[in-house]
């Protein structure tokens, strides 16, 4: 049985300021909620070995997380 690597960047959705823009109040609380509750099922999975990315600090701060770089600091999980 081979381990996969999975990232929060499988499971994370970046928009663009542009498209940031064009969603709703509802649809930004939405997008709030659900990466920050895949940030925390990735942390509970691998522990303490996940970084947090800043989008994700971000979002706890109530900022919007269009500033963040697609390729910035990722949290991992290997897992089967």
């Amino acid at each position: 049985m081979s381990e996969d690597l999975v990232t929060f960047g499988d499971v994370a959705v970046d928009f663009s300021q542009e498209e940031w823009e064009q969603l709703n109040s509802a649809q930004r609380g939405l997008y709030r909620d659900v990466m920050l509750e895949n940030y925390r099922s990735l942390v509970s999975l691998a522990g303490v070995s996940v970084s947090k990315p800043d989008v994700i600090s971000l979002l706890e701060q109530g900022k919007e997380p269009w500033v963040v770089k697609k390729e910035g600091t990722r949290g991992t999980y290997s897992g089967s």
